[in-house]
């Protein structure tokens, strides 16, 4: 017998990494003559190769470029998530003008894994590739396009944000579903839409349209419409049509000689439908004649158990309604007609309204048409009053000089200094917001040039005459000059209070200069206690902040963060939950507090989403606590930015990984980075905790 063969093993696996992919291909490839396609690819690889981004990453052993035959996939390992986007464009303009090579592009942020392939050389693995390719299988020559998970990054760049445009959900391998972004700045890109997601869009429309709908046979549906009006007409036709094809008895006026026979026609129409069924679009929504119907409708409805529902289709158009239609139509879920691509799914939608039994109208649903994200509008009903509120109006009654509002990211900050701004304004005072986070990277080069686009903004906001370079000084310094800029052109000008918020100010914590703006605020405040009749008596100043400033902040007393009125925003309380549980419609059941409290912790923004794609999705708690971690979830996006954001950071993902075993951390500095990020609570390292179920399934998960 010969030699034994050593034992088969299999290599570990390597650790899950955080990576930004940016896949190409030369599209039409497979059909070119086989001697021109070697060329082609040689110039996609040259405009690859002379791309600043690639050399960059390149340089910083950051990248790994993988050739996949006709194209390439380029891996950025680093943490700017800019990398890609900026690379596909350098590689799109270089391309532009050669001979016969059409690439397209797509990009993707998700874990991957470093592997070997045969030859040993590295390669890479895992969901985040495979993603970025079904990204990029979605377009057409030219098209730059990106997943909402990467979009989402990105939107957070005041110069990226304008070129990114939202292409919905389309279909792709498998049954996947998956939201797109297009990326087109004028040059680099594809303005129009992938046909690839039309017809994927089309085949999901025949295919809704082929499932067994819920029977409404015999059921009696009057259509209400403003004529003469596309597309409402054709829309008013197709869906006559389906749902008789359905078994309906569809009444529609457009026969009826107008008179006195004809309203009360109408009327008995109406009062004897089961369901009415109104399209609504710009010009419907102002016909006096549709108000009036609706209004016969829900009296009906009101008297008769909930009969005839009304069952609202917007066509291609989400605005707000006049109020002669928002009282009965804006507590009622309405489906959205935005194309013929849509008729089937709204016929099927409106078929399975018509199979359900008719609910009493104080009983229906409120449709929470707001979604959740970024500051809550003035008008909201989902916004939630604190302790806070109360703390912030009278701290600005009070004319104080400096306020802090203090909270982790997505804790209600900008939508709290919206509403004491409001409140400022209603009392005659003088109001001016700077949000830190739209300052371009040359706004922080210098001190000096900080002061004059802070100044600049001041102007513009007040309608002042004068602008911080009409009165700079060059032999005084950017403190001397900034301050009496403030003192005598905006304070003396105004002659009555004024109050500045200063919105994101973290920005400056880490700016070599933000130590001597934070020390001339302090000694504004310094001013304003020893002389009560200058200048600075008028200002009040909001800072707005997440991060603790004590881990960047030398000296305390050198600067306003140990002075004036302090503003923690915390989690909500049961109580809190309660009331807007209440107003998107009562989602929860007294018995579920429990559980959610646990699940989210009350962070605002979880709650907020929770509860809305609970109304939106009619899903129950069971569900969302079951796929609230998962990766497809319905905070997906929340979570993989906490990821994106701890990858790299050795010592971080040590400190969660202790928390995770029962271990309190020992780096306190750490500790309160995290707690300013939102992922941890507590008041000291000692009792640190996760802040809330959720983060701590979903990081151990990918940290165990």
């Amino acid at each position: 017998m010969g030699e034994e063969s050593a034992p088969f093993t299999l290599e570990p696996p390597s650790k899950p990494e955080m990576a930004h992919v940016l896949f190409t291909d030369v599209v039409g490839y497979s059909r070119l003559p086989s001697d021109e396609q070697p060329g082609l690819i040689q110039q996609l690889r040259q405009a690859v190769r002379n791309s600043i981004e690639y050399n960059r990453a390149h340089d910083n052993h950051s990248l790994i470029c993988l050739p996949t035959g006709d194209g390439m996939a380029l891996v950025f390992f680093d943490s700017d998530v800019c990398a890609p986007v900026r690379a596909a464009v350098e590689i799109s303009l270089a391309l532009r003008d050669g001979k016969g090579v059409a690439v397209r592009m797509g990009l993707h942020t998700g874990l991957v894994y470093r592997v070997p392939d045969i030859n040993g050389a590295e390669n890479v693995s895992g969901a985040g590739i495979n993603f970025a390719q079904r990204v990029m299988d979605c377009g057409d020559a030219g098209h730059i396009l990106m997943s909402q998970v990467h979009a989402s990054f990105l939107c957070e760049f005041d110069a990226i944000r304008p070129h990114l445009h939202d292409l919905g959900e389309t279909q792709v391998k498998h049954g996947v579903r998956i939201r797109l972004v297009n990326y087109f700045d004028g040059k680099a890109g594809q303005p129009n839409r992938p046909k690839k997601i039309d017809e994927s869009e089309r085949k999901s429309v025949e295919a809704g349209a082929a499932k067994t709908r819920p029977s409404c046979t015999g059921a009696k549906v009057a259509l209400i419409y403003k004529r003469n009006v596309e597309p409402d007409a054709a829309l008013l036709h197709e869906l006559e049509s389906e749902l008789t094809k359905c078994g309906c008895q569809v009444f529609v006026d457009r026969h009826l000689q107008v008179g006195l026979d004809w309203a009360k026609e109408i009327e008995r129409a109406l009062r004897d439908a089961d369901a009415v069924i109104p399209l609504l679009s710009p010009m419907a929504v102002t016909s006096e004649m549709l108000a009036f119907e609706m209004e016969v409708a829900n009296n009906a409805a009101q008297h008769q158990g909930g009969r005839p529902r009304i069952l609202p289709v917007r066509v291609n158009w989400e605005g707000p309604l006049p109020n002669t239609l928002t009282t009965i139509l804006d507590p009622i879920q309405y489906t959205l007609w935005r194309g013929a691509g849509d008729t089937a799914n709204v016929v099927a939608e409106l078929a399975t309204a018509l199979a359900a039994q008719p609910q009493p109208v104080n009983r229906a649903v409120s449709r929470a048409v707001e979604p959740p994200g970024g500051a809550v509008p003035l008008d909201s009903q989902y916004y939630i009053e604190r302790p806070t509120d109360a703390e912030l109006h009278a701290a600005i009654e009070r004319h104080d000089s400096i306020v802090l509002i203090e909270g982790a990211r997505q804790m209600g900050k900008t939508s709290l200094l919206s509403r004491g701004l409001q409140r400022a304004r209603k009392n005659g005072v003088r109001v001016a917001c700077t949000d830190f986070q739209t300052l371009n990277v040359s706004d922080l080069t210098s001190l000096e040039s900080f002061f004059i686009t802070l100044g600049t903004a001041l102007a513009n906001q007040l309608d002042l005459e004068k602008f911080p370079e009409d009165v700079w000084r060059a032999k005084s310094g950017p403190n001397q000059n900034f301050e009496n800029y403030v003192r005598r052109e905006v304070l003396r000008s105004l002659q009555r209070p004024l109050v500045w918020a200063l919105d994101e100010v973290d920005r400056l914590f880490t700016c070599p200069f933000g130590s001597e703006v934070f020390g001339l605020f302090r000694s504004w405040h310094n001013a304003r206690a020893l002389d009560p009749e200058s200048p600075w008596s008028g200002l009040t100043q909001i800072i707005s902040y997440a991060t603790e400033a004590h881990l960047f902040i030398t000296d305390l007393n050198q600067s306003p963060f140990n002075v004036g009125t302090r503003v923690r925003l915390r989690d909500f309380d049961t109580v809190e939950v309660r009331q807007l549980n209440y107003r998107y419609g009562q989602p929860l059941r007294p018995s579920d507090f429990e559980r959610f409290m646990r699940l989210l912790g009350g962070q605002p923004y979880l709650v907020r989403r929770a509860l809305h794609d609970m109304v939106m999705r009619e899903i129950k708690l069971d569900e969302l606590e079951r796929t609230a971690p998962n990766e497809d979830g319905p905070f997906a996006d929340h979570l993989k930015r906490f990821l994106v954001l701890l990858s790299g950071n050795d010592a971080a993902l040590n400190l969660l990984r202790d928390l995770l075993a029962g271990k309190p951390p020992t780096d306190g500095k750490l500790f309160f980075r995290l707690r300013a990020a939102g992922l941890l609570r507590g008041e000291t390292p000692s009792n640190a905790a996760f802040r809330c179920d959720l983060y701590a399934r979903y990081l151990r998960g990918h940290l165990a």
